[in-house]
């Protein structure tokens, strides 16, 4: 039997808690198979991977090579008979782990070991390796896991070959850099076998692969500096993973002690939300008798945030008592006093009541925002996408484009409710047009309601682009002038603070921040998404589930989506793969992005699918407006029947 090699994905996987070694090897399901923005991502790093090779155009190729033994045979013949070139996929081995690596070079005798990411980076011309690290000198942890995977390759290579000097390299994209037309995302086309949409996807390129080689979008980087830091750590690591893997008896489990890593367990891969009675479950594996506690510790809100030196963690004791519900804490070991521990109290106080909690100031707020900043009331929700490689030259890698609009208006309050929406649908670049039809919509009175700082922070990026020479974007025509669009978004901002952000709109006041400061329910298990306050509020509440406003989202109880409208949501045939009747629905941003680019890139798209890529994302966009009326009517009605708090009966 060939041995059980520890890959640089095991190590990725286990290096800050072992345990998940043994669920990826024994294959239990994890959140990350069904995960679809990991596979945006994952999509942008293949079409970044092939900029990156491009500047190597006589590379040999092992990618096609599974036979790992095969692959390390092949990569030692290289090094010894290649006096310059480069190998894609090359395999390394020592002991018993194993890693493929994205680029070796080799030239005037030193190989770079080349790890290829999309992530990106403002480079540091001065000492390029610290663009990787804070303003201490240390290493960033968004950048840590990145280098701790290049240690791991460069400590399996120096030990396999010791005749040749090594050095890492960390190749990201620049984010400084604006792409070329032969950059921009169209170019690319990823295709996946159907019947394994998990795998690796093909890359093809419609242009002249030479028009990459000189491609400036990818930093080059030295980091081996940085990785002789960690090498130490790495290799005793490495050595304990690859150890467990060693055993005569098998893949030996190494158990986590959960009362000290907790709070990495809030968001394990192997904590599954529903589970089939005989499916293998990680989390419940590691938990025991602890992993199915009602109002359990990890749905605490802001539950990563607990413990410092100044006051001890009181969760770690309660795991050890073989408790694991926030109900067997005293509210006063919820933190200290602040925000979060207030929040954490009213969590408590009204999981236990199984009560609906509204602040005294939740009605008065709401009110005055009808008289300041007035009628009428315009709800709105964009959709937009950050791609590593954009849409259109001249844009910098995950430079916002906006694509989508729904806006749903009440001009007073006996007055019927109103929708309107903006899609783009061509290939030109959308942003200006985007604006230009919101202001058309929301004008320059009302108040505007938004979840969360996206939809500002949107608006700024427009505004910065508004800025830019015309001929930035290529053709963008709209009807006003440049100058008159830019100063209505600037207005509706409001002006830059200390640090150069526009946090003080005369005009947009955000739900989000209203739902953490004076909402909960106990449905909301501590967090506050729109996606989650929706549903606790629809479900429990007849006054807006049958509201005539809210018709489209009506469901005979015991249907599937009737207590959570996202998933009610109609599925179409959108045609993503060799089956055209195939249906899709989009019910969260990333799917949003996805049918987005379907829409604007898929080659031969029959008009029937086009219509239903359309209507997908127009419903989905149409939906998270229409939430943020239902939870404002409810808000404003409800608070004013009870002084703080409503009893819930549990559907």
């Amino acid at each position: 039997m060939p041995p059980d090699y520890l890959s640089k994905s095991d190590f990725k996987t286990a290096f800050d808690c072992g345990t998940k070694l043994y669920y990826r090897k024994n294959q239990y399901p994890s959140a990350m198979d069904d995960d679809e923005f990991l596979r945006f991502l994952a999509d942008g790093g293949f079409m970044v991977e092939q900029i990156a090779h491009a500047a190597f155009p006589n590379a040999m190729d092992l990618s096609g090579e599974r036979d790992q033994q095969k692959a390390r045979e092949l990569t030692d013949q290289w090094l010894r008979e290649c006096d310059e070139g480069a190998l894609f996929e090359g395999c390394v081995m020592h002991g018993n782990m194993l890693a493929r690596i994205d680029i070796l070079h080799k030239k005037d005798g030193v190989v770079e070991l080349i790890e290829v990411k999309s992530s990106s980076i403002t480079p540091n011309e001065a000492e390029p390796w610290k663009a990787f690290c804070g303003t201490k000198g240390e290493i960033d942890s968004r950048w840590r896991p990145y280098l701790l995977d290049v240690t791991f390759q460069l400590m399996l290579a120096r030990e396999s070959w010791k005749d040749f000097k090594i050095h890492a390299h960390l190749w990201t994209v620049d984010k400084t850099q604006p792409v070329n037309e032969f950059e921009t995302l169209g170019n690319f086309k990823l295709q996946r076998k159907h019947a394994n949409p998990k795998s690796r996807p093909e890359v093809s390129y419609a242009k002249n692969r030479a028009n990459l080689r000189q491609s400036k979008l990818i930093a080059r980087t030295d980091v081996t500096v940085l990785t002789d830091r960690l090498m130490d750590e790495v290799r005793a690591r490495a050595n304990e993973l690859a150890a467990s893997l060693a055993d005569d008896n098998g893949i030996q489990r190494i158990k986590p002690d959960i009362a000290e890593c907790y709070k990495s367990c809030r968001t394990c891969e192997y904590r599954l939300k529903n589970t089939d009675s005989g499916t293998r479950h990680g989390f419940a594996e590691c938990w025991g008798d602890l992993a199915d506690k009602k109002f359990h510790i990890l749905n605490l809100y802001q539950v990563s945030k607990i413990g410092s030196t100044s006051f001890p963690d009181p969760l770690s004791d309660l795991i050890r008592a073989g408790k694991a519900s926030y109900l067997d804490l005293p509210p006063d070991e919820l933190g200290k006093e602040g925000p979060h521990a207030k929040r954490r109290r009213i969590q408590w106080q009204h999981s236990r009541d199984r009560s609906e909690w509204f602040s005294e100031d939740l009605r008065a707020t709401l009110l005055e925002h009808q008289s300041n900043p007035g009628w009428p009331l315009h709800f709105i929700d964009f959709e937009a996408c950050n791609v590593v490689l954009p849409h259109h030259a001249g844009m910098k890698p995950y430079e916002r484009i906006a694509f989508q609009w729904s806006c749903h208006t009440l001009h007073s309050a006996d007055r019927p409710l109103e929708h309107d929406e903006w899609l783009n649908t061509e290939r030109d670049f959308p942003n200006f047009r985007f604006a230009e039809t919101l202001r058309e919509r929301i004008g320059d009175k009302g108040t505007v309601y938004v979840w969360s700082s996206f939809e500002a922070v949107t608006l700024a990026k427009i505004l910065e682009q508004l800025a830019l020479p015309p001929e930035t974007f290529g053709t963008n025509e709209i009807t006003s002038s440049r100058e008159d669009l830019a100063a209505w978004i600037e207005k509706l901002l409001g002006p830059k603070d200390d640090e150069g952000k526009r946090t003080n709109s005369p005009r947009i006041r955000d739900l989000h921040k209203l739902a953490e400061r004076h909402y909960f329910h106990p449905d909301m298990l501590g967090r506050t998404s729109i996606k989650v306050v929706l549903p606790a509020i629809w479900k429990n509440q007849d006054h807006i589930r049958n509201h005539p406003w809210f018709a489209d989202y009506q469901i005979e109880k015991g249907n599937p989506g009737w207590d959570d409208p996202y998933k009610a949501l109609p599925t179409l045939p959108i045609g993503t793969h060799e089956n055209e009747t195939e249906k899709d629905l989009v019910s969260d941003g990333t799917g949003a992005i996805r049918v987005y680019q379907q829409l604007l890139f898929a080659a031969d798209l029959k008009e029937s699918l086009r219509m239903n890529h359309e209507k997908l994302l127009l419903q989905y966009c149409k939906l998270d407006t229409a939430a943020m009326v239902m939870i404002w009517r409810h808000w404003l009605g409800e608070s004013s029947k009870s002084n703080t708090s409503k009893s819930v009966t549990p559907r």
